[in-house]
């Protein structure tokens, strides 16, 4: 009676669809709103580091002297943290898995060398300003500094990384980039 049963069990197995997914043969299709790993474009990309201070695992390394923008990807939990926070949006969540591997992965990116134009960009601040110190507070490599009482409006251009979140929360408007 049980040979019976197996028999039955066998014989309708080999006439329906497998139950797994045939993978290596045919990849997956991942739905739309799958977050699989972070990609970044370095063309549009400035190295300013806010996605690595954002990072709650501590994956992303952004080196503005080397140039580089790093993801270890087995740290990364594909919160998307750094894709809200990116003031440039170069970063997005594709959806396709990381391969697994058993070495740990690290992507590093390089930014493309640009052409040097005539003159370097530098933040100013015009005669509106009212020196409420917001710009200080939204920057996030502490390049500004503002003095209240002496009403004076300070911008360091080495740790500038012109990522413009200063220009966007000024009251008055009267931070540009230029």
């Amino acid at each position: 009676m049980a040979n019976l049963k197996i028999g039955r069990m066998v014989m309708r197995s080999l006439f329906k669809k497998p139950a797994t997914l045939m993978y290596p043969v045919i990849p997956r299709e991942y739905k739309e709103r799958t977050r699989g790993h972070i990609a970044v474009d370095m063309n549009e990309c400035i190295l300013c580091g806010i996605c690595m201070k954002k990072c709650p695992t501590d994956a992303i390394t952004v080196s503005r002297d080397a140039r580089t923008w790093s993801i270890q990807r087995m740290r990364c939990i594909q919160c998307s943290c750094c894709v809200d926070v990116c003031p440039k949006k170069c970063l997005v969540n594709e959806n396709a898995y990381t391969i697994p591997d058993v070495i740990k992965i690290a992507d590093t990116f390089e930014k493309p060398d640009e052409p040097s134009a005539a003159g370097e960009t530098s933040l100013k601040c015009d005669d509106t300003c009212v020196f409420c110190g917001i710009c200080v507070k939204k920057c996030p490599a502490e390049a500004i500094t503002v003095d209240r009482s002496a009403k004076k409006w300070e911008v360091d251009n080495e740790k500038c990384t012109r990522c413009s979140l200063c220009v966007e929360s000024c009251p008055k408007k009267s931070l540009s980039i230029e």
